[in-house]
């Protein structure tokens, strides 16, 4: 495949899915590679990557370690991390560190993130964000031994997953009527759109948007558009061109890829103002994503009939047109000299989402479950989603329609101004602070003893901390 495949970061890929004591561990890391494990002075380390995470904006440090780095290509992944700087020949050393996350094992691209400090608060998130969504495996110092940190402010830089809500309002001044009984009625989601021809930002907020995605300020891609290209002239491209941004400009996306609406550290990757053709601040498998050719699935969409026609089951980003938006970005792809075969191998978008829905539980370990007199007890910490499934449902994914698979039985939800519940809650019971997600009215069926069944429980939404299966003991 392509060189310039690998530099596609997966931004905004999953309600509240990286802690930001991790950076931008497996979600949006400039560079995508497998990683893996390795003692830095055993294998040589080609040199050391100190950073600034792009979550918490905290010092970080990346050690090179797979007999596959060069120092020149350990230079060129670093350039793409923020406010990086390389040193060849060296490796991560501090007076104090939290620990390390040693990822993978073995393989010729294999790396590790070193977190400088002592502030031990961290350390449970960070071990989660490691061995969780890294796949890696963390090797504590100064968190040897620390207890874990109270439930609650895990997600995006500490912001708790905020659900999306439907708000409905007066159209602006010198807009038409909207189509709900003269309102326009918008989902405050990633997924969500107001109605074609309007601005997102004007009927919907980013600031709950936001907990739902992890966001950084990846740079765009540094393709241009040749000056002398016919396309420049041509008013029917040009016209797909201009729908194109009018539709991305009604959805959610805007509030990471457009310097209007995204925070104050800029947009995320691609974006709206890019110019003069914005598309080329897209990476090529961003462009395959637009167009269909690689599954983002795993990100979660509305359905058309609740999200004023949008629709993100063919093509990548949401449009009332999906046939349209596939041709246009299947052009950008040609253009650039890609075919789909190009991305054949491609893995899925979604990141950690895409991961967790390929998870194979197994049994709980000892005393985790739900015991016979209703007793729910798991393990990780504090929970904001509690779910009872049947032993062969699919794994929980992202709002607003991954979240209850087929076989949920029951599910407690805590509202993210409330408290997260702790393990030993009761089966079918409500604390006050919570509400029942599912089933939507009246007590869920009972357990029967000696059936197996799926305990899935959410520090936050796409955060698992326990998933397995137990049995009722008669």
């Amino acid at each position: 495949m392509k060189q310039e495949l690998l530099r596609s970061p997966h931004v905004m890929l999953g309600a509240a899915l990286l802690v930001s004591a991790l950076g931008g561990l497996g979600a949006c890391q400039e560079t995508e590679r497998n990683a893996a494990s390795g003692d830095p002075e055993a294998a040589g380390s080609p040199g050391r990557c100190v950073y600034t995470s792009a979550f918490s904006q905290a010092e970080e440090c990346r050690e090179y370690t797979g007999a596959g780095w060069t120092a020149e290509a350990a230079e060129a992944d670093c350039k793409a991390l923020q406010g990086s700087t390389f040193t060849s020949g060296e490796s991560c050393v501090y007076p104090e560190t939290l620990g390390r996350c040693v990822l993978g094992g073995g393989t010729d691209d294999a790396y590790a993130l070193i977190f400088p400090g002592g502030d031990t608060s961290q350390c449970a998130s960070t071990q989660r964000g490691c061995e969780m969504f890294g796949g890696g495996r963390f090797e504590p110092d100064a968190c040897e031994g620390a207890a874990e940190e109270p439930g609650g402010g895990v997600g995006t830089g500490g912001a708790v997953f905020q659900w999306p809500e439907q708000v409905c309002v007066d159209p602006m001044a010198g807009e038409p009527a909207g189509q709900s009984g003269g309102k326009v009625c918008t989902f405050g989601a990633i997924s969500g759109c107001t109605e074609p021809g309007r601005l997102f930002t004007d009927y919907a907020s980013c600031e709950p948007v936001l907990t739902q995605r992890p966001y950084w300020p990846a740079p765009p891609s540094d393709y241009k558009t040749p000056s002398d290209d016919p396309r420049l002239s041509d008013p029917e491209w040009l016209g797909e061109l201009a729908w194109v941004t009018e539709q991305t400009e009604a959805c959610g996306c805007v509030c990471c890829h457009s310097e209007k609406a995204a925070p104050a550290a800029g947009p995320s990757n691609w974006y709206i103002e890019a110019g003069p053709v914005w598309t080329d601040s897209f990476y090529p498998a961003g462009l395959a994503l637009a167009a269909g050719w690689v599954s983002s699935a795993a990100l979660g969409a509305y359905p058309p009939d609740q999200n004023n026609g949008f629709s993100r089951d063919v093509s990548g980003l949401p449009s009332t047109d999906p046939a349209r938006m596939v041709a246009f970005f299947e052009g950008e792809l040609l253009r650039r000299g890609f075919t789909k075969e190009d991305f054949a191998d491609e893995t899925p978008f979604g990141g950690p989402l895409h991961e967790q829905s390929l998870y194979v539980p197994g049994d709980c370990a000892a005393g985790e479950g739900v015991d016979a007199a209703g007793k729910i007890t798991w393990s990780g910490g504090d929970a904001r989603y509690v779910y009872v499934l049947s032993a062969n449902a699919e794994n929980p994914g992202a709002p607003p329609n991954l979240d209850l698979p087929e076989g949920t039985i029951w599910r407690l939800d805590v509202p993210s101004s409330a408290a997260p519940v702790k393990s030993g809650i009761t089966y079918g019971e409500v604390p006050p602070g919570t509400k029942q997600g599912y089933p939507a009215e009246g007590s869920p069926e009972e357990l029967v003893p000696g059936t197996k069944y799926y305990l899935y429980v959410w520090a936050d939404v796409a955060i698992p901390i326990t998933r397995c299966l137990f049995e009722v003991s008669p």
